[in-house]
C-alpha cells in the first residue's frame, strides 16, 4: 500500500511541476559557455598540448577503428559507434579549446561526413540493416540510442564551437522523432539491468541543450515525456524510499550516465523531487563506492572502497561529466570540489607523464607484481586497450574540465566552479578574465578582469578541505565570509579590476576503512545482468583493513615506488623502492612541506613533482596476496618505527602506495 500511495504523490507532484507542452529553463540553473570561450593557460596549456600531440592525435593515427570512426557507416555493431562517438567528442572539445588545426580539421571530416550520409528520418550511424530499420522505434537495440547520444554530445560541442547552422540541423533532425520509451517494468527498486538499458534514454540530455541552444522548444517538452515515463523508478527508488542495494549491482558507466538523467531535467521542470533523486544517487556512490582520489571504483561494476580497488578510465571521465550536470543544475560547490579531486588524482594516474599513454584502471595503490582484482594489463600504460572505450573516452576529461570550469546563469551570476590557470574571453566581448595561479599546486588564484556585465556577481568556490583564506580586490584585504559554499563579490566592475583569492593549503591525515559491497561473499559478473527480471541486490557492507593518506588541498599524496622514472614494468627489486610502511596518528607531527618550482615545459613525471611532503611512517611485516591484495584487517606488526618519507602528489608516481595500512 505504502509503494502505491508514493506512486501517487509522484504523479501529483510531477503534474504541478512538469507541464510537457511547456518546459522552461531554470533560471537559477548553469550553463557552461561556448567550447574554445575558455582556455587553458600555465601548465594546464601544456597537459592540453601534450594530450594533443599525444593520445588524442595518435589513436586517430594509429589504429583503424579511430580512422574510420564516426565517418566510416560499415560498422555493424553500435558499440564500434559508442567508442569512437566518445573519441570524437574528445577531439572536437581538445581541438577548439586548443585551436588545434589538425584535430579541428579532424573533427570537421566526422561531422560532415554524419551529415552527408544522414538519412531523411535523422538516422545517422551504421548501414546496419536491422538498425536502419528499427530506428526511430521502441524496438530499437538500447546501445544504438546510446551511441548515438554518445556522439550527439560531440556535435553540439562542434556547433558551440562553430556555429556550423548543418550540424545544427542534423542534430534537429535526430531528435524530432526521438522514441517516446516507457519503463518496461512497473517494479521497484530500480535495478542495475534496468539502468543498463537506460542507456537508451541518455540522448534526454542533448535534447534539454537542443532546446537551450536554439530556442526550439519541443525537443525539451519531448524530453520530458520521455522522464515521466520513467520516474515511477527513480523518484520511488531513491527519494520516497531511498533503496539503492539493487540499482547499485550496476556498470559504474551506466550508473554514471543514467543517474545524473534526473538533475538535468531538473534543469528544465524545477522538480524537486528530480533533483533529489540524483543528488541522492551520487550521495550514495560518495559514501559506498568513491575512491579517494576522485574517482568510483569500476572494474566494471561497482566494487566498494579499497587500496587495490580500481576506476575505469571511462568513469574517470564519466563521473566527471555527470558532477558538471550535478553542479550545473544545483549550483553546489560540493561538485566542484569532486571535479577538481578527479582531475587532479584520478586524471593524472589515469595518464603518463606525457598524455601518450593510458591505463584502463587507476587505482589508489600501484605496487610491481601486486594485481588489481581484475583486468591485469588494465594497470598497465598503453596507447589503445580492448575494449577500446576507455581509451577513447579519457581523452574528453580534460577539455570537459576546462570548458567548464566557469559557468553563468539567468540570475546575473558567473560561478568560477574550477580553479586552474586559464582565461574567459566571449566572442561578444561581455567577459575577458583571466585566471592567473599554478593551482592546485600554489595557493593564490588571481583573476585579471577586463571585461565583466554590468551588474554580475562573481561567485568563488570555497573548497571543502580549505579553513583558512585571504580575498583581496585591487589590493585591499576584504572581510568576506562564504555563502552556500561560495564566495559572492558584487561591484561596479571596472576593467582593470584585480581579485586575489588565497586557499591555504595543510598537510591533513586521513583516516578511513576499506569497505566492500557483499553479494552472498562474491562480486557480481557480467552473466549475472543478463535476464531482464534479475532481482540481485547486495546484502550490505562489510569492513576492510584500516587506512590512513595523506591529502594537501585537493591534492592526495603517494609514496614513489620508481627509482627511475619510465613506464616499465619491471619485477627487478633493485628498481623499486620499498612499500611496506603504515601511517599513524603521529605521522604528520613534524611533517614538512617543500616546493620547487613548476618545469618550463609542465608534465606529471615523478622528477617534476613540485610539492614534497616529509611524513614519519612504520615499516611494517606485510605481504599483500598478489592475486588479491587488501590492506591488513588486524595491526601489523611493526619491525621499525619513525621512517622518514617523503610524498608527492600521486599523479606523478606512476608506481605508487597512497592508501597506507593503519598501525594504532
Amino acid at each position: 500500500m505504502k509503494v502505491k500511495r508514493n506512486l501517487l504523490i509522484a504523479i501529483v507532484l510531477s503534474a504541478l511541476f512538469v507541464n510537457p507542452s511547456n518546459a522552461q529553463n531554470v533560471k537559477e540553473s548553469y550553463v557552461p559557455f561556448a567550447v574554445g570561450e575558455v582556455k587553458p593557460e600555465g601548465w594546464l596549456h601544456d597537459w592540453c598540448g601534450m594530450a594533443a600531440r599525444g593520445l588524442t592525435k595518435n589513436l586517430g593515427d594509429d589504429f583503424t577503428e579511430f580512422v574510420k570512426g564516426w565517418e566510416s557507416a560499415d560498422e555493424p555493431g553500435w558499440w564500434h559507434y559508442e567508442q569512437t562517438g566518445y573519441y570524437a567528442d574528445g577531439v572536437t572539445r581538445l581541438g577548439f579549446i586548443m585551436d588545434d588545426t589538425l584535430l579541428m580539421n579532424r573533427s570537421r571530416r566526422i561531422m560532415e561526413a554524419v551529415v552527408a550520409r544522414q538519412k531523411p528520418n535523422g538516422y545517422i550511424m551504421s548501414n546496419n540493416k536491422d538498425y536502419v530499420e528499427k530506428w526511430g522505434t521502441t524496438e530499437g537495440d538500447y546501445g544504438m540510442y546510446w551511441s548515438e547520444a554518445v556522439f550527439g554530445r560531440a556535435a553540439l560541442a562542434y556547433y558551440s564551437a562553430t556555429g556550423d547552422e548543418r550540424v545544427l540541423a542534423m542534430l534537429e533532425n535526430v531528435y524530432d522523432e526521438f522514441p517516446i520509451f516507457d519503463r518496461e517494468k512497473e517494479k521497484y527498486p530500480l535495478s542495475g539491468v534496468e539502468l543498463d538499458n537506460m542507456r537508451k534514454i541518455v540522448g534526454l540530455e542533448n535534447m534539454l541543450e537542443l532546446s537551450r541552444l536554439t530556442g526550439k522548444i519541443q525537443y525539451a517538452d519531448r524530453a520530458m515525456k520521455v522522464f515521466r515515463n520513467f520516474e515511477s523508478g527513480y523518484l520511488q527508488s531513491w527519494v520516497y524510499d531511498n533503496d539503492f542495494m539493487r540499482s547499485a549491482i550496476c556498470h559504474g558507466v551506466t550508473f554514471n550516465e543514467s543517474a545524473k538523467l534526473c538533475a538535468a531535467a531538473y534543469t528544465w521542470n524545477a522538480n524537486p523531487d528530480y533533483l533529489a533523486a540524483s543528488v541522492n544517487a551520487y550521495e550514495f556512490v560518495q559514501q559506498h563506492f568513491m575512491l579517494p582520489h576522485g574517482a568510483n571504483s569500476s572494474n566494471e561494476f561497482f566494487h566498494g572502497i579499497g587500496a587495490f580497488e580500481a576506476a575505469e578510465a571511462c568513469d574517470v571521465s564519466d563521473f566527471l561529466w555527470s558532477n558538471v550536470w550535478m553542479a550545473r543544475a544545483t549550483g553546489d560547490s560540493r561538485y566542484g570540489d569532486r571535479i577538481e579531486r578527479d582531475v587532479f588524482n584520478a586524471l593524472a594516474s589515469s595518464v603518463s607523464a606525457y598524455f601518450d599513454l593510458s591505463v584502463y584502471t587507476t587505482a589508489m595503490n600501484r605496487i610491481p607484481g601486486v594485481h588489481l582484482k581484475i583486468r591485469d594489463d588494465g594497470q598497465y600504460y598503453k596507447v589503445i586497450h580492448d575494449p577500446t572505450c576507455c581509451s577513447a573516452n579519457i581523452n574528453r576529461a580534460l577539455p570537459n574540465y576546462i570548458i567548464n570550469m566557469f559557468m553563468h546563469n539567468q540570475q546575473n551570476e558567473l560561478m568560477v566552479l574550477g580553479y586552474g590557470p586559464a582565461r574567459l574571453k566571449t566572442k561578444d566581448g561581455r567577459y575577458d578574465i583571466q585566471m592567473e595561479t599554478n593551482y592546485p599546486f600554489g595557493e593564490s588564484v588571481v583573476f585579471h578582469v577586463d571585461a565583466m556585465p554590468d551588474g554580475e556577481i562573481l561567485k568563488l568556490r570555497m573548497p571543502d578541505w580549505c579553513e583558512q583564506y585571504e580575498i583581496a580586490i585591487n589590493g585591499t584585504r576584504m572581510r568576506l565570509a562564504p555563502r552556500d559554499g561560495f564566495f559572492h563579490i558584487e561591484r561596479e566592475w571596472q576593467q582593470g579590476d584585480v581579485v586575489e583569492l588565497r586557499l591555504k593549503m595543510q598537510p591533513t591525515l586521513v583516516k578511513g576503512m576499506e569497505k566492500f559491497a557483499d553479494f552472498n561473499g562474491t562480486q557480481p559478473y557480467w552473466g549475472i545482468m543478463e535476464p531482464a527480471s534479475a532481482a540481485y541486490e547486495y546484502n550490505g557492507f562489510v569492513d576492510g583493513g584500516k587506512y590512513g593518506l595523506v591529502t594537501y588541498g585537493p591534492l592526495v599524496f603517494a609514496l614513489n615506488l620508481q627509482a627511475k622514472e619510465g613506464n616499465y614494468y619491471e619485477l627487478n627489486e633493485e628498481r623499486w623502492h620499498e612499500f611496506r610502511y603504515s601511517l599513524n596518528a603521529h605521522s604528520l607531527d613534524e611533517a614538512e612541506v617543500s616546493f620547487k618550482d613548476l618545469p618550463a615545459y609542465f608534465r606529471w613525471g615523478m622528477d617534476a613533482a613540485p610539492i614534497y611532503i616529509k611524513v614519519k611512517a612504520d615499516l611494517i611485516d606485510w605481504e599483500p596476496d598478489k592475486g588479491d591484495p587488501k590492506l591488513p584487517v588486524a595491526a601489523p606488526k611493526i619491525k621499525q618505527h619513525d621512517v622518514e618519507l617523503n610524498l608527492i602528489p600521486m599523479g606523478f608516481a606512476p608506481y605508487r602506495l597512497a592508501m597506507f595500512p593503519w598501525s594504532e
